[in-house]
């Protein structure tokens, strides 16, 4: 929120769009993420890594789950 006071040019950083952007998470994402958990379809990947082990990551991940056994 303190970029919209540093002049970012985004009129949208406010704490009224902040609690929508919330509730659209709550209501519209994570039920989507939860689905895609249940169905086997959702992989998790840390992001707290460099670059290069996030992408080691996400590149097993395709080698292990091709996309035509994904696309079931």
């Amino acid at each position: 929120m303190s970029r919209g006071a540093a002049g970012s040019g985004r009129d949208d950083d406010n704490p009224e769009t902040l609690h929508k952007r919330f509730e659209t998470y709550n209501n519209d994402t994570m039920p989507m993420v939860e689905f895609l958990e249940k169905e086997g379809l959702l992989r998790r990947i840390d992001a707290n890594r460099t670059v290069e082990e996030i992408f080691d990551d996400v590149e097993k991940l395709f080698v292990e789950t091709p996309v035509e056994e994904s696309a079931k």
